[in-house]
């Protein structure tokens, strides 16, 4: 990946989905704001829950945070070596824009 990006989940248990019982991951803003899936939560209507089920192949690219401090270390390093690169912002052709 050109630009990691780390999204933190917070593991709710195994639940169906499409069928399938897969480990089921919420948002972080959600659980320290309303509680955690299935619930009860406290009330906030500003507050959506957001579910992730993860099936075998997403769930693949799950890290621990002991494994995501890790990768990010060795992306540090990375950057680091190659003088902290900036990336392009990309042309677009005219008439591409949508």
């Amino acid at each position: 990946m050109t630009m990691p990006g780390l999204e933190p989940l917070v593991y709710v248990g195994l639940h169906e989905s499409e069928g399938i019982v897969v480990p089921t991951f919420q948002d972080t803003i959600s659980y320290s704001w309303v509680g955690g899936y299935p619930g009860p939560f406290k009330r906030n209507a500003d507050v959506e829950v957001m579910l992730f089920p993860m099936k075998a192949p997403e769930a693949e690219g799950m890290l621990s945070l002991a494994d995501a401090v890790s990768e990010i270390n060795k992306l540090f390093a990375r950057a680091e070596a190659l003088g902290f690169p900036v990336l392009k912002v990309p042309r677009i052709p005219p008439g591409d824009a949508a």
